[in-house]
């Protein structure tokens, strides 16, 4: 009976030894080391030790820094640049930070005008450009960015410029399941038509001083000038100035305004 009793107590000692030697020692790594940190959700992040306590490891990964509880890293190695890091069976996913300030160019999927688009009409796009973190590739083009419009404004009679407003708030990455939100905005007025307006009041000027100078001399002249002008202004008074206008296919630019953190699996 005793010796089956130390011969239990004796296999609990080496299974406890397995499975304490298991664990990452992650505070056996020194602070600046390069790491790949997989995490218990199959998580890896790629970085260098920036600190650590008795509960979390921060690690700075390009321009970000992330924070992981001790509890949740399953495996830690440090990364030679010279040669690629052997993950564990465990990590399913790298996970990457696009920053804030990220340009987004955008291939409309929708068209949009100032003339008849209104508040919450959806609005859909494509990247048109890959975006890269640290050379790889987290959102690839044709991923599909979704959103509504937030204001548009027609354009008026004399005064009053035509308006339209975006507000871009997921993107699915393209060949993935995977959707993320996002704060990215677009806005846009339309141009000024002084100058055509100008152009106009002077045609209508022009015309009415020649055709008074005809009829009645210099005072016809003075006097078909002014009905000439007068006739411009009417022209541009009923004249409605520029829309904003972009045909489905058109690009538009926008910034991210928050950081997205995306998972990217891995193969």
């Amino acid at each position: 009976m005793r010796r089956i009793s130390r011969d239990l107590g004796v296999a609990l000692v080496v299974m406890l030894g397995v499975a304490c030697s298991s664990q990452p020692d992650v505070d056996k790594v020194p602070v600046g080391q390069e790491v790949a940190v997989t995490k218990a959700d199959g998580g890896v992040v790629e970085g260098k030790i920036q600190s650590r306590d008795e509960k979390t490891v921060t690690v700075t990964t390009g321009k970000t820094t992330k924070t992981i509880a001790k509890d949740q890293i399953a495996d830690v190695k440090a990364v030679d640049k010279a040669k690629p890091v052997a993950l564990p069976p465990a990590a399913k996913f790298r996970e990457y930070t696009v920053p804030e300030g990220t340009k987004l160019a955008l291939t409309l999927s929708t068209a949009i005008s100032s003339a008849t688009n209104k508040a919450e009409d959806p609005v859909e796009a494509t990247l048109a450009e890959a975006v890269s973190v640290d050379g790889a590739t987290v959102l690839p083009a044709g991923s599909v960015v979704k959103g509504t419009v937030t204001s548009a404004e027609g354009s008026g009679k004399v005064k009053g410029l035509a308006s339209i407003a975006l507000k871009f708030t997921t993107i699915a990455p393209a060949g993935r399941d995977d959707n993320y939100t996002i704060d990215a905005n677009y806005s846009e007025q339309a141009e000024a038509s002084k100058g055509s307006d100008a152009k106009k009041i002077g045609i209508g000027a022009g015309a009415g001083a020649a055709i008074g100078a005809i009829l009645g001399g210099k005072k016809g002249a003075a006097v078909g000038a002014g009905v000439g002008a007068g006739a411009g202004t009417g022209a541009v008074l009923a004249t409605k100035g520029k829309e904003v206008e972009h045909a489905s296919g058109a690009t538009l630019h926008v910034e991210l305004t928050k950081s997205v953190d995306v998972k990217v699996p891995i193969k």
